[in-house]
């Protein structure tokens, strides 16, 4: 028993009204795509290039980089019959040698009510580029400088690490929030300090706020023009990181009370030498510099009293008796560390000399 339906364009019976499944399909292509495709990749970093972009990944082998620019051009490429309806779209990608690969585009959607499924096959070509990143670093490209320096003395060598180190934790956060020129060109280290170029003014500006936040401080920023693209001025900002001078293990004049300085930031804080207590000021009070902590001297405990402890002047070898701090641990007979400032003498918490 026949439908008594047959195909309008090439006379075969049919199941339904209309054209036959072979004349529909030659009627209506579900998709097509171009025969040979080509990806662009880095030769330097894991990126590829969609257009005139360039996009970051964080792929670890050339494969995998590859094989994802791969399925990311040919599912552009793939143009989807206009009366597809609910379409998916597969795409599997193999290697026959390191820079060409075949890709089977399988396809399937509704179409004018019928559904329709096709396969077809791609072959891709790698070509290795460098891209517009990686080209400003070969080529020394910096919008941004960080000069770090200390008010009124030279930065130490364990603060200029600490210094680099917060630059490069920011540039690795910006980095991976997306900021494409988050990179370091260069940097001098210079017996006044460091310089630092960046690619990005944005992340030399966070750097610049980390280091002050960290050490305290001021930064001033300084544009300069340096020319126009687009009908856009084009500017370099320096900006001029000052660390204060008073830095941990320093001894100072705060308050009309000799402080060791133990914390530098917002605010400088330490431990008042004579009772031992805790105290601070905000970092922009002038503080009198009296000593250091790498300038202390040994000496013995000799006995102690009530709130007195009696000790051994470090220089004279005399016996004086001075007001005991109440962070004092040690016992007669043992070795202290004092310093010595004009001609009183204090205990240092911690029971050591210490050094930077």
């Amino acid at each position: 028993m026949t439908s008594g339906l047959f195909c309008p364009k090439c006379g075969k019976e049919t199941e339904a009204e209309g054209l036959c499944t072979a004349c529909f399909r030659e009627e209506h292509v579900l998709f097509e795509v171009p025969q040979v495709l080509e990806v662009k990749i880095c030769a330097k970093c894991p990126s590829y290039k969609v257009g005139e972009q360039w996009i970051d990944t964080k792929l670890e082998t050339y494969e995998d980089l590859v094989k994802k620019a791969t399925i990311k051009i040919v599912d552009l490429a793939v143009k989807m019959n206009k009366e597809a309806e609910s379409p998916r779209i597969k795409i599997f990608p193999e290697f026959i040698n390191p820079n060409v690969l075949r890709v089977r585009v399988q396809a399937e959607a509704y179409v004018l009510g019928r559904h329709m499924s096709d396969e077809k096959e791609v072959e891709v070509r790698v070509r290795k580029e460098t891209c517009d990143i990686c080209s400003r670093i070969a080529g020394g490209y910096y919008e941004g400088i960080i000069q770090v320096r200390a008010q009124n003395r030279f930065p130490t060598k364990k603060e200029m690490g600490k210094a680099l180190k917060i630059i490069y934790d920011v540039v690795k956060k910006a980095e991976k929030a997306g900021d494409r020129l988050a990179f370091v060109t260069d940097e001098f280290d210079l017996p006044e300090g460091v310089d630092v170029y960046m690619g990005s003014v944005n992340c030399s500006r966070q750097a610049s706020r980390a280091i002050v936040d960290d050490f305290g401080g001021t930064v001033l920023e300084s544009p300069k023009l340096v020319g126009a693209k687009d009908g856009k001025d084009l500017y370099r900002v320096t900006f001029a990181v000052r660390i204060p001078e008073i830095v941990a293990g320093d001894i100072v004049n705060m308050h009309g009370k000799v402080v060791l300085v133990e914390k530098v930031g917002k605010r400088i804080s330490g431990t008042e030498l004579s009772s031992g207590h805790s105290t601070s000021a905000p970092e922009d009070v002038k503080l009198e510099k009296l000593s250091n902590r790498s300038e202390a001297m040994s000496t013995v405990l000799v006995s102690e009293e009530g709130n007195s402890v009696q000790i051994l002047d470090p220089v004279t070898y005399e016996p004086m008796t001075i007001k005991k701090p109440i962070f004092l641990t040690r016992s007669p007979g043992d070795e202290i560390w004092v310093v010595k400032i004009n001609n009183d003498v204090f205990l240092l918490p911690g029971g050591n000399r210490g050094k930077e």
